[in-house]
């Protein structure tokens, strides 16, 4: 019997399910066109699309499905995670997390996925798990993302921003250090 699917998380359950019916144990499914550059380690299971990238020295591994488009930068890290159709990243650590199309996101940027007190995250039932982010949302260079956070489509997160609740869709999030500097600017 297929997991259900009735919230976003659903979707690892069903993701696991499917590699695990159609791959063979650790090994990585690639589509067509997908540049890997050097220093790259994929450990499977798991599925990259067409016209993917992996950049130098990341890693992609456990279970990650990467779509059609998406790219995964230089020395970033992605595990147990769903990148949907052109969302991209640059270095970072990703887990257990889900970015939906066309996101993009900054170097430097960590998903949390698992609280400090090793207890389930809010509503969920589960002790892992990094954030949800859906389409078009842009997040800024150095910004972390607490485990459970759910982010709406269409979103403008700000660099070295702290992503602590949900937000949802179309909001702008920028830092107190950030909006101080822009107040500064506008002064002079």
């Amino acid at each position: 019997e297929p997991p259900s699917l009735k919230y976003p998380w659903h979707l690892f359950e069903v993701t696991k399910s499917l590699m695990n019916k159609y791959l063979k144990k650790n090994e990585v499914r690639f589509g067509k066109n997908v540049k890997i550059f050097k220093g790259a380690v994929i450990n499977g299971p798991c599925y990259i699309g067409d016209n993917c990238i992996v950049g130098n020295n990341a890693v992609v591994r456990d279970y990650t499905d990467l779509e059609e488009g998406a790219m995964v930068g230089a020395l970033a890290e992605v595990a147990r995670s769903i990148f949907q159709r052109n969302s991209h990243c640059h270095s970072g650590y990703f887990g257990d997390s889900i970015l939906g199309e066309n996101c993009r996101v900054g170097a430097g940027t960590i998903t949390a996925n698992v609280r400090l007190d090793r207890g389930n995250i809010k509503n969920t039932g589960l002790n892992s798990l990094g954030v949800i982010v859906g389409e078009n949302t842009h997040i800024g260079i150095n910004t972390s993302l607490m485990p459970g956070a759910l982010i709406g489509s269409n979103c403008a997160i700000g660099p070295s921003s702290l992503v602590l609740d949900n937000l949802e869709d179309n909001s702008v999030l920028y830092s107190e250090f950030i909006s101080h500097i822009d107040k500064k600017k506008s002064i002079r």
